[in-house]
């Protein structure tokens, strides 16, 4: 089997999902190869952009056009790393310290194409520039990383035979019900790389023949509908993959005693600018900020919000007994409340602030509060235990603010609109990847009841969430429920993992 990477065309841009875009390969395989482009870090912003042959979708105009400076005088910054713990998706999402553990039988990482390959066969995507911290641009990629994808048989995916995978079936099927809904012709992920919705029917189709709990005949119907290609970042085909989990609150309805930290609705006055609408090559890139006098400024911080300049909006959905809960319920974009009355409610995304997020975890450490291997979501929570009275001290510190709506459905609600399935949904970047993309992942993941211990981890997973804090062209966050153990796995994952893109046939070749 040619292992060779392999280079796919563009096709056209599509609206993006309301939180998600995607890029990686989507033409039939007929059409000319992608001539590979990269960024150096003292180059300018233009262009920013993939170049396809002349007349073969050529994009005109980079992410780092005018219109964009016209919006909010918005530059690219050079190649500087993110600081402090990655976040993850959903709202905000950061995770803990990355654990060390390799990967069983990791070899050394394998170099993506550089912007001097000239193997045909290699395909680089370079994300738009990333941009100022202080900026309202969600879904700015990790600085220069690329996407290369090589083709594969199943056979050389690690631990393929063994994973239950009719247990991926119903997540790809929540997936297939969005996709039903496009027309023939839609592309696939905001840049549609994804190819088009028809070269999904097929497998949507096959997919809900699958009985349940056939595992076999689940196995053969992905084998018969996709293709596998492992991916690779600029640093190689190893990332890093992350845990989240639906935080759970102590809610009232009503303000008294100690429910007295309130739950925020999306303000009225907050504006969401997508910037597909106004730039060819935007990536799915939003603005989130408010009117003024006519011109859209950045929306509130956290502190601000905190010290009441929304007070008296009727914003208020209900009031937690503990802000540290609030916070990780913003952090991992939705939450269980159980409240005092004896009822439950589901808490969804609604919307941001759009300020830059500063993961708490990293606050704590650099300000010397937490040695290594103790940023995870239990230590933080102890150390806030410890010291209550600096919770706003420290929070504050991370501009961002989450708004939620009380979901009608009960579970954790992804950003293609679908409720996330315990451990077979995964957040992804959206400048990489396309939702309803089926994903093998291998990695590490805590044991249950086992502090400090992981154990290799191996299955399929569906792309079906995005965040702010997922960078990369190998960077995933695991959804791993709402129960008390979904939070320990959750909180403490962190660590290397690489997967595998599960094409359907037809997108590319």
């Amino acid at each position: 089997m040619d292992a060779r990477p392999r280079a796919f065309p563009l096709l056209p841009n599509m609206p993006p999902d309301a939180r998600a875009h995607g890029i990686h390969p989507g033409a039939a395989h007929s059409s000319p190869p992608l001539r590979p482009v990269t960024r150096q870090a003292d180059e300018p912003c233009e262009p920013c952009e993939l170049r396809a042959p002349r007349g073969r979708h050529h994009r005109e105009r980079p992410l780092c056009s005018a219109l964009l400076a016209a919006v909010l005088a918005i530059g690219c910054r050079g190649a500087e790393a993110p600081t402090g713990p990655l976040p993850a998706a959903g709202g905000e999402r950061m995770r803990g310290d990355a654990m060390a553990a390799p990967l069983p039988g990791d070899a050394a990482p394998v170099a993506a194409a550089d912007a001097g390959a000239t193997d045909a066969g290699a395909l680089a995507a370079t994300p738009p520039c990333t941009t100022d911290d202080t900026s309202a641009v969600e879904g700015a990629s990790a600085p220069h990383d690329t996407l290369t994808l090589t083709k594969v048989g199943f056979a050389e995916l690690p631990g393929w035979a063994d994973d239950k995978l009719a247990e991926a079936v119903p997540s790809f099927l929540r997936s297939c019900e969005k996709l039903r809904a496009l027309g023939e012709d839609a592309p696939i992920g905001a840049d549609g790389h994804g190819g088009r919705a028809r070269h999904w029917r097929k497998a949507c189709a096959a997919a809900a023949k699958v009985a349940p709990d056939d595992d076999a005949g689940a196995r053969a119907m992905f084998e018969a509908e996709f293709v596998p290609y492992v991916a690779a970042g600029t640093a190689g085909p190893t990332g890093k993959l992350t845990g989240y989990y639906v935080a759970e609150l102590h809610a009232s309805k009503t303000r008294h005693g100690k429910f007295q930290t309130p739950v925020l609705g999306r303000p009225d006055d907050l504006v969401m600018v997508d910037l597909s609408s106004f730039i060819k090559d935007a990536h799915g890139r939003r603005i989130w900020g408010r009117m003024d006098h006519g011109e859209l400024v950045p929306y509130y911080t956290r502190e601000q919000i905190r010290k009441g300049i929304l007070a008296r909006r009727g914003l208020e959905l209900m009031y937690v007994d503990d802000p540290v809960d609030l916070l990780f319920a913003q952090i991992e974009g939705s939450g269980k409340a159980n409240l005092d009355d004896g009822t439950t409610m589901w808490l969804e995304f609604a919307g941001k602030n759009g300020r830059a997020y500063r993961g708490v975890g990293g606050v704590l450490r650099g300000g010397g509060f937490l040695k290594p291997g103790e940023g995870t979501m239990q230590g933080i929570r102890a150390w806030f235990h410890d010291n209550p009275t600096r919770f706003d001290e420290i929070a504050d510190q991370d501009a961002s603010y989450v708004f939620f709506m009380v979901s009608k459905r009960p579970g954790a609600v992804g950003s293609q609109k679908t409720i996330l399935t315990a451990r077979r949904s995964m957040a992804v970047d959206r400048a990489f990847v396309a939702l309803s993309t089926p994903i093998w992942v291998e990695t590490r993941a805590p044991v249950p009841g086992k502090k400090g211990i992981t154990a290799v981890w191996r299955h399929l997973l569906i792309a079906q969430d995005t965040g702010a804090g997922i960078l990369g062209a190998v960077r995933g966050d695991i959804y791993w429920g709402d129960d008390t153990e979904a939070a320990e796995l959750g909180g403490r994952m962190g660590g290397p993992g690489k997967y595998w893109l599960l094409l359907p046939r037809g997108v590319a070749r």
